[in-house]
């Protein structure tokens, strides 16, 4: 049957088993969407929850999130999810769409697809070190793909990076972006400036400190700019808010980060995050920003860069900076009363990389990013709840042990096997 339909098509020629009312290929402009939402949705929910527990803003109190929290449930099926949603929500449906934009020469759309892809990169290999790539994206052609090692993938997201700027300052083809694109509506040059961000940020966990600080400082000037997305209300809301909806509970927020805020006068920004996690917590809001990278992220990497570096007042004025846009993004009116604190705000001759990671870590509450600023610098200091290490990375998901001969069960031990910038 399958011969005789394959002679009658190759007789009559087409295709007649499609359905006209069923497009084959999907319109660039009609996965833009649905990619970026994924980003947001994978960045937001796994990556902030798992991130946020290991770093102790968040604490597992009930059911299997009892279980992470002591990290005996940190078993590779915990990891499934997030693996999926990089894989087969994200990477898979940009290889697709760069295919048809670069066929349609849309390239502002292929470029925003090559930051995005980017992006996705680098926090996959900074969780899970070497990942397939070069095969991993080949579908039945590599159904075991290689593994490429984090400083191959680090080099092709400066390409992907570079590669996007470069489109982005230049011609958009026969059709700009629009509103398709949920993050910046089509605009080129705050694209730019989320590409410049997302270098920086790599360029510091490789302890590039000069070209990170150059980088971020080719970013974001300011909050409007981040790269973020706003969920729009209760039926399709944020990551945070559906969990807490969901599986109250399973996470509240962490003792050890409401004493630290506590010992430094921090009253105010304490009080919006250290609510029960439900659906009536203010800050875990339906429409909530799921953000990506910040400008507030920028200015605490400027100052630790400038403080490395031996400019103690360019690494203070960045830190202020930092610290201001932590108090607009929560509604705190004591900023002034907060920063007359000695503990806080020393002056340029006292400040010391412990403050800047501090208030980093506060600042950036439930960004996944300040697991990587902890395991770059040990601050703050954080005792391990149930052995003598705090997990230094993530398991690799228990399909890929289970269908990639590349992976032996039980290769990986998350508390000593460190990604490859953290060596």
């Amino acid at each position: 049957m399958v011969f005789g339909l394959m002679a009658c098509e190759d007789f009559i020629g087409g295709d007649i088993n499609a359905d006209p009312n069923s497009p084959t290929s999907v319109p660039v402009s009609a996965q833009f969407p649905a990619i970026q939402i994924a980003m947001a949705d994978v960045y937001g929910g796994d990556f902030s929850r798992i991130c946020g527990l290991l770093i102790q803003q968040v604490e597992g109190t009930a059911r299997q999130w009892s279980s992470f929290n002591q990290y005996s449930g940190l078993t590779p099926n915990r990891f499934d999810d997030a693996w999926q949603n990089i894989y087969e929500n994200i990477l898979n449906e940009i290889k697709v769409a760069k295919i048809s934009a670069t066929e349609n020469g849309l390239n502002h759309h292929l470029a925003m697809m090559e930051i995005s892809e980017a992006f996705t990169l680098m926090i996959a290999t900074d969780v899970w070190d070497d990942i397939p790539y070069s095969d991993g994206l080949r579908g039945l052609q590599a159904i075991s793909p290689a593994f490429d090692t984090q400083a191959s993938i680090y080099e092709l997201i400066y390409a992907r990076l570079e590669s996007g700027i470069a489109l982005l300052s230049g011609n958009a083809g026969p059709d700009a972006p629009g509103n398709e694109d949920v993050f910046y509506q089509g605009s080129a040059s705050n694209w730019i400036k989320a590409a410049y961000a997302i270098k920086a940020r790599g360029l510091l966990h490789q302890g590039n400190y000069a070209e990170a600080k150059a980088a971020a400082e080719l970013s974001f000037t300011n909050p409007v700019d981040n790269l973020a997305f706003q969920y729009p209300d209760a039926n399709a809301a944020g990551g945070w808010y559906r969990f807490n909806r969901d599986r109250t509970g399973d996470l509240e927020f962490h003792p050890q980060m409401r004493n630290l805020m506590t010992a430094l006068g921090d009253t105010v920004r304490l009080a919006v995050y250290d609510q029960i996690f439900n659906t009536d917590h203010t800050y875990f809001i339906p429409d909530f920003f799921s953000e990506m990278i910040t400008y507030r992220e920028m200015q605490f990497l400027i100052a630790e860069c400038a403080f490395k570096s031996g400019d103690r007042s360019e690494a203070r004025t960045a830190y202020i900076n930092g610290i201001t846009a932590s108090f607009d993004r929560v509604g705190a009116d004591n900023l002034e009363v907060y920063l007359a604190n000695q503990d806080v705000d020393p002056g340029s001759n006292n400040l010391t990389l412990a403050h800047i990671m501090t208030q980093k870590y506060i600042g950036l509450f439930v960004q996944p990013e300040v697991y990587s600023d902890y395991r770059r610098t040990n601050i703050p200091t954080l005792i391990p709840v149930f052995s003598r290490f705090i997990p230094v990375r993530w398991d690799y998901s228990s399909d890929e042990y289970a269908f990639n001969s590349n992976l032996i069960e039980g290769s990986v031990d998350i508390f000593r096997d460190r990604v490859g910038w953290n060596r």
